[in-house]
């Protein structure tokens, strides 16, 4: 007769904190290899659930009564019991115990005293003696134990390396993880009857079912994956608060720890020394959670992203998950949170799982770690293809980052990198155009940053403008926003090869016609004038700019043709305030790093002022004006006109462009205008954008006279 199956809620094993989580595999590992290997796991409504063949009351019974505590040791360790001075009352409990359960403990620790005593160690071994004593503890010691040497320690060429989970091989600090297991097991565990202690039912149903026991908890350490029983400063009414610890989560974290197992591997394509890999584990990035300070990637051990799962899984089959645990961007693996997060969004991680968890090990409160959550990542039911656009920028922000962990780097640098892995963060949650917007503003913040840090930029010859960006960027950011349009405008004006494009008066680019560099040389060059003025002064200072550099080397039209001219009705916006400035001008350098192709543009009529079309008829980058024969007259520059409208002259600027117009064959139907001062400063910037051809003509209808515009061709 086939035996009954059970789902048991396990109220008390939630996504976080850290030791829960690790709580909820302990479980399902213990029960998997002491009970039921059929059993199953998974996550549902922020707790764990455990299929197997016991049910709620043999679930209890079995931690009661017939549990065996794994072997965890750590001799190499100071604190970890094996050395005179070392708290015994675990390990010297467990070793003299006759209870069943705790005889393969037992045992363990006294080939590990033997090991101690043939290498007349009184003390914690240092530095070559310790790589040695944990080669042998790999070669002597039984093979479930080497399941922990695994989760504690990995050897490499390089020397000893140790996962972030389990602190420096089993020890935080001062506090030894093993010792201190003992000690817990010792608490929940008579070791001459091996029975429960009076405590133990109370403190299990505490760990199963969450419930609260305040009063019977332990004052004893639990380390970095509880921080909100760790205790210290805060952490009570009278500002410093003891460690509680309930000895059953203690114990059953521990266990689940074992899951994880470190491997070495060695790149495909290097021949270097391996390195070590652990599941789900990359560098800490200090972006994308509320405390992140500029320290934390210097301050912490890494970062793990645990997986959930909604789908009933076996041990064999979570152990595999976590054992294969990795996370792609593109064809290489994840190296930072960053990373992670993009693998997760561009489904570059193992599938199965619904949800990561994402844990930090920081430097908090002095200099003891904690296991901060840094918040959960839904993994999406469908991959984003857009995300494949950060791969774009991944070389330059990796240079720019090296650059901004100096030494003596200047802040601003630290901040932007930051900004921007905030963005990529953020887009990876939501994938929408406004967060793709952040990004490449975020971008342009950065490269804006580098021109205001020019000794920094001379001595770090890998420091380079944003590269070349693809097409995608454009759509992605697109939000239909005019202030999208225009800063796109600008961005395009840039098919000048002798002055440049319009980013050449914004950052002191060298000629480079593939990829974009500074001119380390001459980071001041004059022909950038882009400097800390509002939007309006700087688009003034910059068409003034174009213009003079035209004049002075002849050129027959002025540099301000752009592929992606703008419409009548952003630039009136423009004109009259209705457009966000500083959105403008953040996309502006952004927008500065894509490969803009031709873009059609379909005008919308704008109310627009007589003097901006009689001073934007003479400031053309083309001979498109028709004149009664039909035929397209160039207007000759004149550079007074831009002196005049620059200066806010407004009636001398529109009296000359028309005296300009007329003597071109093609008489204004207007001769001079006023307008105010504010006014003028805004229509003299206007005059940047490029416009189309179709937009040129309406301009022409608006201010000549009937006689001159009449063509076959109107």
């Amino acid at each position: 007769m086939a035996e009954t199956i059970h789902n048991v809620v396990l109220a008390g094993c939630s996504p976080m904190p850290l030791a829960h989580y690790l709580k909820a595999l302990g479980i399902l590992r213990v029960v998997s290899e002491q009970v039921d290997r059929g059993a199953m796991g998974w996550w549902q409504d922020e707790v764990f659930h455990l299929r197997s063949v016991l049910d709620d009351q043999a679930l209890t019974t079995f931690f009661l009564e017939h549990y065996s505590p794994s072997a965890l040791i750590a001799p190499w360790n100071g604190g970890s019991g094996f050395f005179p001075k070392d708290n015994q009352t675990g390990i010297g409990t467990i070793e003299n115990s006759t209870a069943p359960r705790l005889r393969h403990y037992a045992e363990v620790i006294k080939r590990c005293r033997g090991l101690a005593d043939e290498r007349s160690l009184d003390s914690a071994p240092k530095d070559g003696e310790k790589e040695r004593l944990l080669t042998i503890c790999r070669g002597v010691l039984p093979d479930d134990v080497i399941v922990w040497l695994d989760a504690a320690f990995a050897l490499t060429q390089d020397g000893p390396k140790y996962p972030p989970l389990l602190g420096t091989g089993g020890n935080d600090g001062r506090l030894d993880f093993t010792n201190n297991f003992m000690q817990r097991v010792v608490n929940i565990i008579d070791a001459e009857t091996g029975g429960p202690t009076a405590e133990s039912p109370g403190w299990l149903q505490a760990t199963l079912v969450s419930e609260k026991t305040s009063g019977l908890l332990l004052k004893e350490p639990i380390g970095q994956f509880l921080p909100g029983s760790a205790g210290g400063p805060n952490a009570a009414a009278d500002f410093d608060g003891e460690s509680l610890t309930n000895p059953w989560d203690f114990i059953l974290m521990l266990e689940g720890a074992l899951v994880f197992s470190g491997a070495i591997t060695r790149r495909m394509q290097a021949t270097g020394p391996g390195v070590l890999s652990y599941p789900f584990t990359v560098r800490t990035a200090d972006a994308g959670y509320g405390t992140a300070a500029a320290g934390d990637v210097g301050q912490s051990r890494a970062e793990t992203w645990m997986p959930l799962w909604e789908r009933p899984a076996g041990y064999r089959e979570v152990e595999a998950l976590f054992c294969e645990g990795r996370a792609a961007v593109g064809r290489r693996r994840a190296r930072d949170g960053v990373d992670f997060a993009r693998a997760v969004r561009g489904l570059g991680v193992d599938r199965g799982i619904s949800a990561f968890e994402r844990f930090g090990y920081l430097q908090r409160n002095g200099q003891a770690y904690i296991a901060a959550p840094l918040g959960r990542w839904i993994v999406p039911r469908r991959a984003s293809p857009r995300i494949d656009l950060l791969n774009e920028i991944d070389s330059w922000l990796d240079s720019l980052e090296r650059v901004a962990r100096g030494k003596n780097a200047p802040a601003s640098l630290g901040r932007a990198v930051r900004r921007i892995k905030n963005a990529i963060l953020e887009v990876c949650r939501h994938d929408t155009s406004t967060h793709w917007q952040e990004v490449i503003v975020a971008l342009g913040a950065a490269e804006k940053a580098m021109v205001h840090s020019p000794k920094t930029v001379q001595d770090n010859s890998w420091l380079a403008p944003l590269p070349p960006l693809g097409l995608g960027w454009l759509r992605a950011c697109d939000d239909s926003s005019p202030e999208f349009r225009l800063a796109l405008s600008l961005a395009s004006i840039r098919e000048d090869e002798e002055l440049g494009p319009l980013r050449a008066n914004m950052v002191p680019l060298a000629p480079a016609p593939s990829r974009p560099r500074f001119n380390r040389e001459k980071m001041d060059q004059p022909f950038v004038v882009w400097g800390y003025a509002d939007l309006c002064e700087n688009m003034i200072a910059t068409l003034r700019r174009r213009c003079m550099a035209a004049q002075r080397r002849n050129l027959e039209l002025l540099p301000l043709h752009g592929v992606a001219p703008a419409r009548l009705d952003d630039i009136s916006g423009f004109i009259y305030g209705e457009v966000n400035e500083q959105k403008l001008e953040a996309l502006l350098w952004g927008l500065n790093g894509v490969r803009i192709r031709g873009r059609s543009v379909v005008d919308v009529r704008g109310v627009l002022p007589a003097s901006y079309s009689l001073l934007k008829l003479v400031h053309l980058p083309h001979s498109v004006a028709l004149g009664a024969d039909g035929e397209a007259v160039a207007v000759p520059y004149e550079p007074e006109i831009t002196r005049l409208a620059c200066a806010g002259r407004m009636v001398e600027a529109t009296t000359a462009a028309a005296r300009r117009l007329r003597g071109s064959g093609l008489p204004p139907a207007v001769e001079a205008v006023t307008e105010n001062s504010a006014l003028s400063r805004r229509i003299a910037a206007a005059l940047l954008f490029p416009i189309s051809r179709d937009a040129v003509v309406r301009l022409r209808d608006q201010v000549l006279m009937p006689s001159a515009v009449e063509s076959p061709a109107t």
